[in-house]
């Protein structure tokens, strides 16, 4: 190891019959600058937390026993949509994701919302009741 490297850099790659050492290489990679804002445990925890809160108001408006029907799918889906924004963002990390991969994968989303939105306007007679 020469004295520019930090310790714990250097990998050395041994021959697996004599032991030998065969290659040396710096392992030190820079992390962009982009990198940055990793959650916290306690970040983690306080997610978890609102997620089973919203989990708990859908159990109760499941069980609510009203003639408004629709009202009650419109409020379960948005809670839904809530929990999946969190669960994407935090958990999956797609808030410090690169712009790329979030844009692929917000466009698959979109599209899937679009494919279930026609679906239910098509099967909307036996879903929604009036």
């Amino acid at each position: 190891m020469s004295e520019s490297e930090t310790p714990g850099t250097a990998i050395a790659v041994a021959d697996d019959s004599t032991g030998r050492e065969v290659a040396v290489a710096n392992a030190h990679v820079a992390v962009g600058e982009e990198f940055h804002g990793h959650p916290t445990p306690r970040q983690y925890v306080l997610i978890a937390v609102v997620l089973v809160v919203v989990t708990g108001v859908e159990i109760a408006v499941s069980y609510l026993n009203t003639g408004h029907t629709n009202l009650v799918i419109v409020a379960l889906f948005l809670m839904a949509a809530l929990k999946f924004a969190l669960v994407c963002a935090w958990y999956m990390h797609m808030r410090t994701d690169q712009p790329f991969f979030r844009r692929v994968f917000v466009t698959g989303i979109l599209l899937a919302c679009f494919v279930y939105g026609i679906v239910l306007l098509v099967f909307s007679s036996t879903v929604l009741k009036s």
